[in-house]
């Protein structure tokens, strides 16, 4: 089963949205790598080799740098312009920033496109974006059409009791996006519904 929702640009790729997200930099400054850890939980419906609705895995997620606002733009016309097609291109000929990966087991996609932006409550929110996420959880989900080649994860974090931040997530490993009338955008979800990533931490 297929999952379709809609949403403006500026939210899909939500690392794209320069309205939505303001930037006073045009570039972002040189940063020290940062490594989460996370509870991935999937959904029933999930793929033929779920083991069961509720099945867990643990995930890491790295972040070696940030995406300029340039670089979020550009992106941004090219969905709006060329739909899915040209925005995995264009995600191919980047060099890879960060990456998610399953600890202890065979499947990981690299993130191309990474946003971070404060969030109105506090906190901040970290969305990344990868091309071809194919091998990715492959231990569970097997078959996939190769239509659904962009994958993104969205963290939503806090400072936590001892400085470090926390927080929950989701991961749409397996995503065919589309351009509607009125600029706004299809995201379908190869799966019931995204996966949800529980008890997010910097480690």
């Amino acid at each position: 089963m297929k999952t379709r929702f809609f949403v403006a640009p500026s939210l899909l790729l939500s690392c794209l949205a320069l309205t939505a997200w303001p930037q006073s930099d045009p570039q972002p400054k040189k940063q020290k790598s940062e490594t989460y850890s996370a509870l991935l939980y999937l959904p029933s419906g999930a793929g033929p080799r779920m083991v069961g609705a509720g099945a867990t895995a643990n995930l890491t997620i790295n972040v070696n740098s940030y995406s300029s606002d340039a670089e979020a733009q550009q992106m941004a016309q090219t969905l709006l312009s060329g739909g899915q097609e040209a925005v995995r291109k264009a995600l191919e000929k980047m060099k890879t920033i960060g990456r998610v990966s399953l600890v202890g087991r065979v499947g990981q996609f690299d993130l191309k496109l990474i946003r971070s932006r404060p969030l109105p409550e506090g906190g901040r929110r970290i969305v990344g974006v990868s091309d071809r996420p194919i091998q990715f959880l492959e231990a569970y989900h097997a078959g996939r059409s190769t239509d659904y080649d962009i994958g993104i994860i969205d963290l939503e974090l806090k400072p936590g009791k001892k400085g470090k931040e926390e927080g929950q997530g989701v991961l749409i490993y397996a995503a065919k996006v589309k351009v509607l009338e009125g600029n706004k955008v299809e995201v379908e979800n190869f799966g019931v519904e995204p996966a949800k990533l529980m008890g997010v931490r910097r480690l």
